[in-house]
């Protein structure tokens, strides 16, 4: 009887939290209930995951799932000044939920836009981790261990650097070659052009 108890209180203490991890809306003019979210929690930098989305009819209880959305719905992924569209793949085994494989390279807030049609109604709604109601995408040297792997978009960026660098010496060299070889030139040209006397002839 304690055991049981205890289980309840600590499912009333989890689910707040659980719940602040996807945003539930009602959309389609209020006929489809919608749960969305990252497929793994909390959705980390390099590591897979998927965009999900959970479809049931508005006001079902228990939830009745809305099949066949992956064929007439989409979503468009935006982080930063990128936008990319995703296909929604149905869950094998789960019906109403649907994925969008992603792996994120950057941390950060991140919007979802569904785009298309559920059921024949048309379908734009904009999910934004900025709000709050479900997690931006963290760094991975939060969770790697023993040694953190170097920041990809860090070492783009000084590699990028480094080769800016290389350019600027190559020029810089380029350019003393340039000036050296200007420089024989004008030694050569003012040799070639001094006065030649001729040979001093004696008198007897």
């Amino acid at each position: 009887m304690a055991i049981g108890l205890i289980a309840v209180l600590c499912s009333l203490l989890i689910a707040p939290s659980l719940s602040l991890a996807h945003e539930r809306r009602t959309i389609g003019g209020g006929k489809y209930d919608v749960v969305v979210g990252w497929d793994t929690e909390p959705a980390y930098v390099n590591q897979k995951n998927a965009a999900s989305v959970r479809i049931s009819r508005a006001g079902t209880n228990p939830a009745e799932p809305v099949t066949g959305a992956e064929k007439t719905l989409k979503v468009e992924i935006r982080q930063g000044a990128q936008t990319k569209s995703f296909d929604l793949r149905a869950a094998f085994g789960q019906p109403g939920y649907y994925l969008a494989d992603i792996v994120p390279t950057r941390d950060g807030d991140y919007v979802w836009t569904f785009v298309g049609s559920i059921g024949g109604d048309q379908i734009s709604e904009k999910f934004d981790t900025a709000d709050g109601k479900f997690d931006a995408v963290q760094a991975g040297s939060d969770v790697q261990f023993p040694i953190a792997a170097p920041d990809p978009a860090q070492m783009v960026s000084e590699l990028q650097g480094a080769r800016a660098a290389a350019q600027s010496a190559q020029t810089v060299g380029f350019i003393g070659v340039g000036a050296g070889a200007l420089g024989l030139l004008a030694a050569l040209g003012l040799w070639l052009s001094r006065p030649r006397w001729g040979p001093v002839r004696r008198s007897v």
